[in-house]
């Protein structure tokens, strides 16, 4: 009951994101239901791509809290022209924001889940494989805005490129993620990683630190056993 009060209280800017982003008929389902969103702008496309073509109430979930020690301010969405997909369920928690920009494609793999606090910008690619678990307060950034001039090459230093996450990883609190990141599936990084281009990675074993090194192989998240008893 808690939850359809919460979905209510909130209707009138869940509909109008619905309907100002989908297809009429899709919009009519609400797949898309959020909590406290806060709108910088919205423009661009939003896609629901869901592999079985099944579209319902509900399967995108943004800005409901699930992670009590952090801010209850729902989701912040900037859209500057970009394409955002949804490839199926997809769960952004509490003070999340999402910043994309006027070129980019921001692409959720199905059954993509948050629990609060994720940091996204995107001004070229990201791209999340199937399964994916982002932890509190993670950072996913595909450029570093700000070049640095090679003065011996006479040249400015690449800044961006897109980011590509494989299936069934998982990122601990407090991730960062940059540009030119690419992840085979099943990595699991600890609190804290940072993940850049030439990150040395390997699928089944947990990585950390800066730079990232395996910390233990043959590991994996089980989904669906994968809480602890005490909690």
């Amino acid at each position: 009951m808690h939850r359809y009060l919460q979905e209510l209280r909130y209707l009138v800017p869940t509909l109008y994101f619905n309907f100002h982003y989908l297809p009429f008929r899709q919009a009519l389902r609400l797949p898309i239901v959020l909590y406290k969103p806060h709108f910088i702008k919205c423009k661009g496309k939003v896609r629901l791509l869901p592999a079985d073509g099944r579209i319902h109430h509900g399967m995108v979930r943004m800005g409901f809290r699930h992670a009590m020690i952090y801010a209850n301010n729902g989701i912040s969405w900037e859209n500057n022209g970009g394409t955002v997909i949804f490839r199926g369920n997809c769960v952004i928690g509490n003070d999340a924001y999402l910043s994309i920009g006027r070129e980019a494609t921001v692409d959720f793999g199905d059954d993509f889940a948050n629990s609060a606090a994720m940091k996204l910008v995107s001004f070229r690619s990201i791209k999340f494989g199937s399964h994916d678990r982002v932890g509190w307060n993670c950072l996913f950034l595909d450029s570093n805005i700000h070049p640095l001039y090679d003065m011996e090459r006479k040249e400015y230093m690449p800044a961006s490129g897109p980011i590509e996450i494989g299936d069934n990883n998982w990122f601990g609190a407090d991730c960062r993620v940059l540009h030119s990141t690419v992840t085979p599936e099943r990595c699991i990084f600890a609190i804290g990683t940072t993940v850049t281009h030439g990150s040395k990675l390997k699928s089944y074993c947990a990585m950390g630190g800066s730079p990232v090194r395996v910390l233990r192989e043959k590991v994996m998240r089980v989904l669906g056993h994968d809480i602890e008893s005490a909690i």
